[in-house]
């Protein structure tokens, strides 16, 4: 079984406790200053995000077609080994029709992973693999309850209710926590497809919507020849997962270093 402690990205940790100094000092400043307000507006916030993911999730459970032996044998078969691999429970997978190339992990106490047509259409069984593997981290790593907590904080609640979670959502999600976890999720995508080719091909995909990357591409990408996103120091800044170059950087020197699904191009 694969250990957390192999899983988890370095700096995942070092962010996590910034974070969360940084979040309880301007809490802390903001409440002397409103006379404790602040932390009851905050509470209020807290227990209105938690229905609010309740409700989402729910709704998601309702609106997609949930993944099992008899609709999907094989993807539902793909999806119940990788739990295996990575040590964790099978949880429940939802198929969204959408033509989106995308995925998601989403729940605050019981987590749910949820794949769309889009991507399972343009991904071959390795790279799905990765997707997957990659979903399952989060889960393993008990990413999916801070991060749906924060994500829900903005969906169809009005600003006044979750304002002071906004310094929870910039801290933790829009900065270097949240792609702290995403390295950590891809080393457990690499894990599932164990193919670092396939993996690094997976994320050009995603990025692109494209059917196939081509085999020079994916060689220059793993040996760092190739430049594959614009540098942009603002988006970067503020973006929940890492700029795709440094992603695959990092990726790549997991694979080698630990020998997991290494094959040079």
């Amino acid at each position: 079984m694969v250990s957390n402690a192999s899983l988890r990205y370095p700096g995942e940790w070092v962010d996590l406790i910034i974070a969360g100094i940084l979040a309880f000092v301007i809490f802390w400043a903001l409440s002397a200053i409103t006379g404790g307000v602040c932390c009851l507006w905050g509470l209020v916030g807290i227990i209105v995000v938690l229905l609010m993911a309740g409700v989402r999730n729910n709704h998601m459970k309702v609106v997609r077609r949930s993944l099992d032996e008899d609709n999907e044998p094989e993807l539902y078969e793909t999806c119940r080994k990788i739990a295996r691999k990575l040590g964790i429970m099978m949880p429940a997978v939802f198929i969204d029709d959408s033509p989106k190339v995308n995925a998601y992990t989403s729940g605050v106490f019981v987590p749910i992973v949820v794949l769309h047509r889009g991507l399972v259409d343009i991904m071959d069984d390795r790279e799905l693999e990765f997707v997957i593997g990659h979903e399952m981290g989060h889960i393993k790593l008990y990413h999916f309850t801070i991060r749906t907590l924060l994500d829900s904080s903005t969906y169809r609640i009005p600003l006044i209710a979750y304002l002071p979670l906004l310094v929870l959502k910039i801290l933790f999600l829009n900065g270097r926590m949240s792609r702290s976890m995403e390295h950590s999720a891809d080393r457990a995508g690499l894990i599932a497809c164990g193919d670092i080719q396939k993996a690094v091909s997976c994320m050009i995909n995603l990025r692109s919507g494209e059917r196939q990357v081509e085999k020079e591409m994916i060689r220059k990408a793993v040996n760092g020849e190739v430049d594959l996103e614009e540098d942009n120091f603002l988006s970067k800044f503020l973006s929940t997962h890492p700029d795709l170059d440094r992603r695959v950087k990092e990726l790549v020197r997991y694979s080698k270093e630990e020998g997991v699904g290494w094959k040079r191009a």
